[in-house]
This record gives C-alpha cells, sequence and structure tokens, in this order.
C-alpha cells in the first residue's frame, strides 16, 4: 500500500550535529509499522475472520459506519470490540466480499486515511454492490482506535431499497 508521512524536522544541536536522517528513519519505521497493522485488518476483513480482526482491535475499539440506521440498522456507531465484531459478523452473514481493495494511504500523526474498493454480493438476492468509501482511522501508539467509514449514502441507500423484500 503507498504512503506518505507528512511530519518532517530538523534538529540541530550547537555543535552543528543534523539528527533529521534519525528523525525520518524513526518516522518511516512507525509508518511501515502502521501499514502493516492495516494491511493485516483488511487481510482478515477480507477473510471474514472476525478472530483473526479482534487481534488487532482493543476492547474499547470504535467503529463508525456514516449510514443513518434508518437506511439500515447495522449503520450508525457501535463502541467495544463485541459490539463491532457482533455488527461485522451480521454484515457478513448479509453480504460476500468478491472483491476489497486498498488504495492512497496517507498517514499523518494519529490518523491514516484511505480508499477502500469493494464488491459484495447480497446473499440473500445475489445482487450485486460495488463501491468505494473512504476510511478513516484513529490510531494510538501505531494500533488502531477507531474507524470511521464514509460510504456513498445515496448509492448504499437506492442499493438496499432494491434488495428489501
Amino acid at each position: 500500500m503507498p504512503h506518505r508521512a507528512s511530519c518532517q524536522a530538523t534538529v540541530t544541536t550547537t555543535s552543528g550535529i543534523n539528527f533529521l536522517s534519525e528523525v525520518e528513519n524513526d518516522l518511516q519505521k512507525k509508518t511501515q509499522a502502521i501499514s502493516t497493522v492495516l494491511s493485516d485488518i483488511y487481510d482478515a476483513w477480507r477473510a471474514q475472520n472476525l478472530d483473526w480482526l479482534a487481534t488487532y482491535l482493543p476492547d474499547d475499539f470504535s467503529h463508525r459506519i456514516n449510514i443513518p440506521p434508518s437506511v439500515h440498522p447495522l449503520g450508525g456507531e457501535r463502541v467495544g470490540k463485541k459490539a463491532v465484531l457482533e455488527r461485522l459478523s451480521l454484515m457478513f452473514a448479509q453480504f460476500e466480499t468478491q472483491r476489497l481493495s486498498t488504495s492512497h494511504l496517507v498517514i499523518e500523526g494519529d490518523k491514516a486515511t484511505l480508499e477502500v474498493d469493494v464488491l459484495c454480493v447480497h446473499r440473500t438476492t445475489g445482487a450485486h454492490i460495488d463501491s468505494n468509501k473512504r476510511n478513516l482511522w484513529t490510531l494510538e501508539d501505531g494500533w488502531p482506535i477507531k474507524l470511521d467509514e464514509y460510504y456513498d449514502v445515496g448509492r448504499v441507500a437506492s442499493f438496499l431499497k432494491s434488495v428489501a423484500p
């Protein structure tokens, strides 16, 4: 996954020694570690493996999907790893993921954003939804503590209406 870090600093002592390369190296290592964690999370998501996914989430993890619960009951916010995993279990039961690809990872401080392209099959009807969402991760010490997912609500609402019984 491509990434870019936005923080640069030059530290110079009175003797004139430049520590920019050390700061850049530390930042690069931190950025790579975050990229690896997020890559593993999306691999677990693709596999719809909740046990694997759970290993990356703290007990107080927060997950918000910007789809109002009035559009779909699985929208809105869930707080706590158990509540988040229960919702994902229900989502995985309703939709089979055919494709989940990530791109444009940007890591800035305690935030990471990326685009996610998904192709899912509604298990009951066999209807496909091909969509793009923006995910915003909040991190603490390089580990995720919150995920906000931003879908095209109109497109999702239209699809859900088309597959409603």
